[in-house]
């Protein structure tokens, strides 16, 4: 049983429009980034199947969210396989992120009732994604794809909520344009944060989160 139902994570995504996208090999450090982002008003958080041992790292992860953090979502990325959906939401995964869109995570995932944030491009994709039940899609690589490119593609697609990630800068001015071009939050990749220092990255987060919630 799901912690959270992927109706719960489109509320949060809405209020918290803000995800940081986050690996490391290092669970003290990954620990460190997680409750730094958390104390900035983070309530979706994406840690990346990039790693032999983000699996361990993840299912360790999420043991420390729901004893400290209960109220965040905890998310697996770059999932590509139904099997390898199985294996992190056994570990607690709180909702699964794909670059791709795979028909059968889509399957394993409405099987808990869990949040399914599949990757696409083009409109047709994006309406394919949205078609099997994606709570997000993935405008994926979207600093390739451009605000502008959001826009255009919300003329004929107002319905269907995005999350916009892959390059993004995180700046005030870059989170605001694509906020105000209809994107429903913002995946922002942590290494280009300021992951070094928790208070630093605490209100470097915080500023940003203000932003795309102001744009919104």
């Amino acid at each position: 049983m799901a912690r959270f139902t992927s109706a719960h994570a489109l509320t949060q995504a809405r209020q918290h429009p803000l995800i940081p996208v986050f690996y490391h090999a290092q669970e003290d450090y990954a620990r460190r980034v997680l409750a730094a982002c958390y104390a900035a008003g983070v309530r979706l958080f994406e840690f990346t199947n990039r790693g032999p041992e983000a699996p361990a790292i993840f299912e360790r992860l999420q043991r420390f969210v729901e004893a400290d953090f209960p109220d965040l979502l905890l998310g697996a990325g770059t999932i590509f396989t139904a099997e390898e959906a199985g294996r992190f939401i056994e570990a607690g995964a709180d909702f699964i992120i794909q670059p791709i869109t795979s028909p059968d995570v889509a399957a394993v995932c409405r099987s808990y009732d869990l949040a399914w944030l599949p990757g696409a491009q083009t409109l047709n994709e994006v309406y394919e994604a949205h078609r099997l039940g994606a709570t997000l899609v993935k405008l994926f690589p979207s600093a390739y794809l451009t605000p502008e490119y959001l826009r255009i593609l919300r003329g004929p697609l107002p319905q269907v909520p995005l999350i916009v990630t892959g390059g993004i800068q995180p700046t005030v001015e870059s989170l605001r344009a694509w906020q105000q071009a209809g994107a429903t939050c913002v995946g922002l990749d942590a290494r280009l944060l300021d992951t070094d220092e928790p208070a630093r990255l605490t209100a470097q987060v915080t500023e940003l989160l203000a932003a795309v919630r102001l744009a919104g």
